[in-house]
Parts: C-alpha cells; sequence; structure tokens
C-alpha cells in the first residue's frame, strides 16, 4: 500500500462518494497559489510609483494577485480608500490595494 502526500484513499479500490468529494476538495485547497510576502521596500516603491503616477497623470500596468493567476490591468488610476481603481479601455476595476503585488509606469509609446 502506497500513501503519498497524505492521501490514505488513494490506494483503495472502493471510495464513497463523500471520501471522493473530500480528495477532490484537499486536491483543490493544494493547488491554490499562495499570496506572495513583500517587502517594506517594495510596499514603499509601489506606493511612491502610484503616487507619481496620479499626480502626473500618467498609466501604471498593475499586477493583481488572484488564487489562480496574476491579473494585469493596464490604465490611469486613483485611490479611494483601500481600493485602487484602475481605469481600462474596458471600464473601471476596483482591486484591494491589498491584492497588489506590482506597479510599474507605462511609457506612452507602448499604450
Amino acid at each position: 500500500m502506497n500513501i503519498k502526500d497524505g492521501n490514505i484513499f488513494e490506494s483503495m479500490r472502493l471510495v464513497l462518494p463523500e471520501h471522493r468529494a473530500l480528495m477532490a476538495q484537499i486536491q483543490r485547497e493544494r493547488m491554490k497559489r499562495k499570496r506572495p510576502v513583500l517587502t517594506e521596500e517594495r510596499l514603499e516603491e509601489m506606493q511612491y510609483t502610484l503616487s507619481e503616477a496620479i499626480r502626473d497623470g500618467r498609466a501604471v500596468r498593475v499586477t493583481v494577485f488572484t488564487p489562480e493567476r496574476d491579473v494585469v490591468l493596464v490604465g490611469s488610476v486613483s485611490v479611494r480608500g483601500r481600493e485602487l481603481r484602475v481605469r481600462t479601455v474596458n471600464g473601471v476595476r476596483a482591486v484591494d490595494v491589498r491584492d497588489v503585488v506590482g506597479v510599474e509606469v507605462v511609457n506612452n509609446e507602448s499604450r
């Protein structure tokens, strides 16, 4: 009997439906990405970039963490409380600032 990764049901031929659902849930939990831990220096750098972009009215590329994959939004930004609003060509997207993992200024030529 070969048990790996703590999955005691894997080697059994007969699996009850409730155990199958539990196995699927455990597998989904293992597949979720973990939120990256940003250094204080990185947070300050992103804050500076955002404040400069807002002040100068420049577009930025914002990378947003989601459990499935990173989402990249490009556009002008504004801040309301703990919410970052990114005005893209598809409309305005509101993003929690805790989910932002990257900010960089977009050159006017690449827009």
